[in-house]
């Protein structure tokens, strides 16, 4: 079942978020503590949207989150973190919770996110219509 993302499940998504992340490919080093307030700080940011995937079970599976945000005379979503267990990965979750963002925002056309180039989730993204940008970069400082 998929349903909005409110602050009652953040807790479940925090440890989701830090055993796929602290997983391969990415192992990154992520406490439960610094994840809950990674989400919790985007779901205060004004116009977020999220899903929640949730097992038969009660238990969170898969999530995704961003916000809105103004761009000319129209809304962009940037899509800000989104994961799926590595045990329900290839099920159709994470197209299920794609599907209910679009869903919940029709008027939205433009959607981005940030993702490795060339990782699994690149082919993803890919497969649900995103495509890397041709006139922006990513630009970091040490």
């Amino acid at each position: 079942m998929i349903v909005d993302l409110t602050a009652d499940r953040l807790e479940d998504c925090a440890r989701l978020f830090v055993r796929t992340f602290s997983a391969p490919p990415w192992n990154e080093e992520w406490t439960r503590g610094d994840a809950a307030q990674r989400l919790g700080d985007m779901l205060a940011t004004p116009r977020s949207v999220g899903s929640v995937a949730v097992a038969d079970g009660g238990d969170v599976i898969g999530f995704v989150l961003g916000h809105r945000e103004r761009a000319g005379t129209e809304d962009h979503l940037l899509v800000q973190e989104m994961c799926v267990a590595a045990a329900h990965q290839r099920e159709g979750w994470g197209s299920r919770l794609l599907a209910a963002l679009e869903h919940r925002l029709p008027d939205v056309q433009h959607w981005y996110l940030l993702t490795l180039r060339d990782g699994a989730a690149a082919a993803f993204y890919e497969a649900h219509e995103f495509r890397p940008a041709s006139r922006v970069g990513v630009y970091v400082r040490p």
